[in-house]
């Protein structure tokens, strides 16, 4: 039997509670390092071709495709809640695509899922965070004929988005909205991925982005795009001559090194690692290891050298670190990849990531799941032993500057969601089943009188200041004067993290008006027209379960 079914089922019980009040949370206490999994987005099809970046705050982003979801006999398809990305067109002439998603975990243990891309323009008055771009191109992607996303967050924040469609690689760009380019066009639609490779991206130190993509053309052309003004301009890194059973395109992967931007590639025809550096306005090419090469991965320490993560071909996850104009080879663990030819978002991947000690984390696909380990000096490496990730695919992972938490996501196959997990001392992480909710008492209590339903406004007293703080309003009752136009005060106290105040002529009625979705810490009013005396019915755009109701009465000796 599927686990997508309960999982469904759990998913209505949640959105049929956020109708009303924040659901009970099972909460996942203790203390001291642990992993702690979530299922960070299971809606559709969402998770495949992930990777993971992690801000100067330590805030981990992941970014991953969405598709409609597969289902199978008996299954009941999830409704998408409002402010979910779009997959489909439109309601008059449907078509299927696919969304680029992006998704943060903020230090409290609350869940903003969005998107850079998707394949229809935002309906006015429906918020998607992070302000996904109209893309027409993502119209007949599928996880079949794409191949990877991945993530940069620059210094000043600004997120940069890249991925392989069908017909080209891609990139988005923003801090408060998305705007997508084409950085290299194919010509055709694709049907199934492989002559285009997963591309990645990186920002040197003005915030520039920097795209690294390997193609077939008349040879295999690894290339870097960077954006010079307004216009993107091209070198062609390296050139591999086409042979009779070479392997389609592997990962290309870029950083910014001491010695200035890196791209990591792979020879397949002579089945070597190289890495390429720029001398003058020449890229430079020099032999990593040979063999292997799948799976392919890089960071960089805050020393400035490359560390490199990929699969040997012999049965061996391998870490090749530079030092100055040299490299040296770690077997970081034997692995046995479910299909290490397989290409596109279902190509096995490794992940590596160091924090600002030198500290190393490495992740890569193994028969049973997803794995993972550290290591303090990169030369011997420690198994994280958790049965979370088993029947997992595809890991991309990150870390804390600080070394304090691990950042780990993975592909469900049989769930088809993107799960995520952190490793750290996670006592003060609100962790709850269904996510997001929150700690019993990171809630506030209600105001006086503030129970909503039939007693609201029963005083007669007017309440019209309203406080967000921990994802819950605190109060679930406002009350207004009837006939007299009056202005709600809404404090925003969740610092980073979005709200807004709409008030509603009925729950999923018509929009009476609507504060701006803003990250707290901000402090916003909200002027209402002269309205019958009623109940209407407010919520946060962002958190549907943030709901209460508004109450008109005749003001007393009026």
């Amino acid at each position: 039997m599927s686990k997508r079914l309960p999982i469904i089922v759990c998913a209505l019980a949640l959105v049929t509670a956020a109708c009303g009040s924040i659901p009970d949370g099972e909460i996942v206490a203790g203390e001291g390092a642990r992993f702690v999994p979530f299922v960070a987005e299971f809606l559709d099809d969402a998770g495949l071709g992930n990777s993971v970046a992690v801000d100067a705050e330590g805030v981990p982003y992941a970014s991953y495709w969405i598709f409609p979801a597969e289902l199978k006999e008996g299954e009941i398809p999830v409704g998408r809640p409002l402010g979910s990305p779009y997959i489909v067109t439109d309601d008059q002439e449907p078509k299927e695509g696919a969304a680029v998603g992006v998704a943060s975990l903020s230090a409290e243990g609350v869940w903003t899922r969005g998107a850079a891309a998707q394949v229809r323009e935002t309906p006015s008055g429906v918020y998607i965070p992070y302000g996904p771009a109209f893309e027409r191109s993502l119209i007949g992607d599928t996880a079949e004929n794409t191949n990877g996303t991945d993530i940069a967050i620059d210094g000043s924040g600004a997120k940069h988005v890249v991925w392989t469609g069908q017909n080209g690689v891609f990139y988005a760009g923003g801090t408060d909205a998305f705007a997508v380019e084409r950085v290299y066009s194919a010509g055709f639609d694709l049907r199934k991925a492989g002559p285009v490779g997963r591309p990645s991206v990186t920002t040197d130190d003005s915030g520039a982005p920097w795209v690294a993509y390997t193609v077939n053309a008349a040879d295999q052309e690894v290339r870097v795009a960077t954006k010079s003004g307004d216009a993107w301009q091209t070198q062609t890194v390296a050139t591999v001559q086409q042979c009779a059973g070479c392997p389609q395109p592997l990962p290309a992967r870029i950083g910014v090194t001491s010695g200035g931007p890196m791209v990591a590639w792979v020879d397949t025809e002579a089945g070597s690692v190289m890495a390429s550096t720029l001398d003058g306005n020449e890229w430079v090419a020099t032999e990593v290891g040979a063999g292997g090469g799948q799976g392919l991965d890089m960071a960089v320490d805050a020393d400035g050298n490359a560390l490199l993560s990929f699969y040997d071909g012999d049965g061996g996850v391998q870490l090749a670190r530079q030092t100055g104009a040299s490299w040296s080879l770690t077997t970081i663990a034997d692995a046995q990849p479910a299909d290490l030819e397989a290409l596109g978002n279902f190509a096995p991947t490794t992940g590596i990531a160091v924090d600002s000690d030198g500290a190393l984390v490495a992740a890569w696909d193994d028969a049973d799941g997803v794995k993972f380990a550290t290591s303090e000096d990169g030369e011997s490496f420690t198994p994280v032993d958790t049965l979370d990730t088993i029947g997992g695919r595809s890991p991309s992972v990150g870390v804390s500057a600080d070394g304090s938490n691990i950042f780990l996501a993975w592909y469900d196959v049989e769930g088809q969601n993107l799960r995520f997990g952190v490793q750290g001392d996670v006592a003060d992480l609100a962790v709850a089943a269904p996510s997001p909710t929150v700690a019993p008492d990171q809630v506030p209590a209600p105001a006086p009188d503030g129970g909503g339903g039939g007693d609201c406004g029963a005083d007669g007293e007017i309440r019209l200041d309203i406080v967000a703080k921990g994802i819950a309003w605190d109060t679930t009752c406002l009350v207004g004067p009837a006939g007299e136009a009056f202005t709600v005060n809404v404090d925003n106290q969740d610092a980073g993290i979005p709200h807004n105040f709409d008030l509603l002529t009925e729950e999923g009625g018509d929009q009476i008006g609507a504060t701006a979705v803003e990250p707290g810490i901000v402090q916003q009013t909200l002027d209402i027209d002269p309205l019958d005396v009623g109940e209407y019915h407010y919520v946060c755009d962002v958190h549907p379960n943030m709901t209460g109701t508004l109450v008109t009465v005749e003001v007393k000796g009026g």
